[in-house]
């Protein structure tokens, strides 16, 4: 029976602006509407993380240290959290606006730049992780080599370093070192500026945009938390733009 599978990468930002890629989520439907997903945690990511800053994934027990968790026939916490229902109110304006002509929950996250507010995790598509090699003795700023290692190790690449693999001990407590070191040189240093974040841009929303929000809003159309699902935007500036008699 044919089948067609989107695969994406539940991601997470620090306070550093760098990304770590926790979990893969593969999504597959068949042809006679059966489906299932299945997360793929990288523990080894994971355990370079405070995840109690991180909380976790919603509806995993991580805990468990599963290899994989499969949810057959049935839509995970993680989705429902987090992307419109069937039944929604506007569902097509919304799949429209992300240029879905398909009613696909998970495709749907991966092309809006929403990051959930209760936990931060929001959702690229996938891509393999790309092998890195540092070599010992090149001359580098040591800052921007910290910060080059710990994103490599946060994308879930292999990471060497001359020509020797970490294993997955060794990964993570380096990873956790090279945050510790990163964190440090941001506390002594408050007005050196941060670099540019690679995870998620802020969505801008036009002056048009925030009209359109104003008038929803007010015609009890939409609330102001459903017009941020929709906008991929924060709950504040949805309320902002229904106040602004501007």
């Amino acid at each position: 029976m044919r089948s067609v599978t989107n695969s994406a990468l539940i991601c997470w930002d620090d306070e550093l602006g760098i990304q770590y890629r926790i979990c893969r989520l593969d999504y597959t439907e068949w042809e006679d509407g059966e489906y299932e997903y299945v997360f793929t945690p990288d523990y080894r990511v994971m355990d370079i993380l405070p995840m109690v800053q991180v909380g976790g994934i919603p509806g995993l027990d991580l805990d468990l240290r599963r290899e994989r968790y499969v949810r057959r026939n049935m839509q995970p916490v993680f989705m429902t959290e987090r992307s419109p229902p069937r039944n929604r109110i506007g569902l097509w304006d919304e799949l429209r606006s992300v240029g879905l002509d398909h009613y696909e929950r998970l495709e749907w996250l991966i092309r809006t730049n929403m990051i959930y507010s209760g936990d931060r995790l929001y959702v690229i598509r996938y891509e393999e992780p790309q092998s890195r090699d540092f070599e010992d003795g090149i001359r580098r700023d040591a800052v921007a080599l910290c910060r080059d290692m710990l994103r490599a190790l946060g994308s879930g690449a292999e990471v060497s370093v001359s020509g020797r693999k970490l294993d997955h001990e060794e990964a993570v407590a380096v990873g956790r070192m090279l945050r510790l070191v990163l964190l440090s040189d941001k506390a002594k240093n408050p007005k050196k500026p941060d670099p540019p974040c690679v995870g998620r841009k802020r969505k801008e929303i036009g002056i048009e945009t925030l009209r359109k929000v104003k008038l929803d809003i007010d015609s009890g159309r939409y609330t102001a938390g459903e017009m941020a699902d929709i906008l991929g935007i924060s709950r504040r500036h949805c309320t902002a733009a229904s106040e602004n008699r501007a």
